[in-house]
C-alpha cells in the first residue's frame, strides 16, 4: 500500500526521471552515429568498448557494460572519499543509463553510422540538444543524481574551488583525455585517429553548460 502511495505521489517526478534516461541513451547513440564527435565521457565508453572488442577480442562487450563499469569505478572513488555508503543509491541512475544506451544501440541503431555529411551534421546537432535535455529532465525529477555530479562536488571540496564551472570543465576534459588514450591504443595505428574523440567532442563539452542553463530556465528547474 505504501509503495502504491509513493508511486502516486511521485508519478510526475518518476516520469521525468525515466524520460530523462531514455533521452540520454538516444542522445549518446545519435551523436555516435553522426561520427562528428561525442560527449566527453561517452568517448571513454565507446573507445574502451572498441578497445575491448578489437584489441582484447571481447566481442560480447556492450556500450552499456562499459558505461556501467566506468561509472561504478567513479562511484567507488566518491564513496571512498566521502565515506558515506548512501552514495550506493547512485547505482540506480548508473544502471538506467547503461540500459538505455544498450537499448538504443542494440535494438535501434545497431552501430549504424550516418553515411553523408548532411545526415552526420543533422545527427550531431540533434545530439547536442538531446543529451543536455536528458540530463536536465533527470535533475528536474529530484531523484538520485549522476555519479559525475558527485565527482564534481568532490573535486570542488578537494580544490576548494570557487567556481563550479571550471571544475565541471576539468572533469569533461579528463573524460576526453581518457577517451583519447584508448582511442590512440585502438585506432591510431590503423587510421591515425583517436577513435570517436574529435573536434566535435570539444564543441559539445563547451556547449553543454550553456545549453543546460537554457533548459533549466525553460523547464523551470530549481537549482539546489
Amino acid at each position: 500500500m505504501k509503495i502504491l502511495q509513493w508511486f502516486q505521489t511521485n508519478k510526475v517526478h518518476l516520469m521525468f526521471y525515466l524520460l530523462g534516461f531514455i533521452v540520454i541513451g538516444l542522445g549518446v547513440n545519435i551523436m555516435k552515429a553522426s561520427t562528428l564527435g561525442n560527449g566527453a565521457w561517452d568517448t571513454v565508453t565507446i573507445n574502451i568498448r572498441d578497445f575491448m572488442v578489437m584489441n582484447v577480442g571481447l566481442s560480447w562487450v556492450t556500450l552499456g557494460m562499459i558505461s556501467f563499469t566506468v561509472s561504478m569505478i567513479i562511484m567507488l572513488v566518491v564513496i571512498l572519499y566521502r565515506k558515506k555508503i548512501t552514495f550506493l543509491f547512485m547505482l540506480v541512475p548508473i544502471a538506467l543509463v547503461a540500459l538505455s544506451i544498450d537499448f538504443w544501440d542494440i535494438v535501434i541503431f545497431q552501430d549504424r553510422e550516418a553515411l553523408t555529411f548532411g545526415f552526420q551534421l543533422l545527427f550531431y546537432i540533434v545530439g547536442i540538444f538531446l543529451l543536455p535535455l536528458g540530463l536536465t529532465l533527470v535533475v528536474k525529477s529530484s531523484f538520485p543524481a549522476f555519479v559525475f555530479d558527485e565527482l564534481m562536488l568532490m573535486f570542488v571540496k578537494i580544490f576548494k574551488a570557487k567556481k563550479i564551472t571550471f571544475v565541471r570543465l576539468g572533469i569533461e576534459l579528463l573524460g576526453i583525455t581518457i577517451g583519447a588514450i584508448f582511442g590512440y591504443l585502438t585506432y591510431f595505428h590503423i587510421d591515425g585517429s583517436f577513435g570517436v574523440v574529435d573536434f566535435g567532442s570539444f564543441i559539445f563539452t563547451l556547449s553543454l553548460s550553456p545549453t543546460m542553463t537554457l533548459y533549466f530556465k525553460l523547464l523551470k528547474v530549481k537549482r539546489t
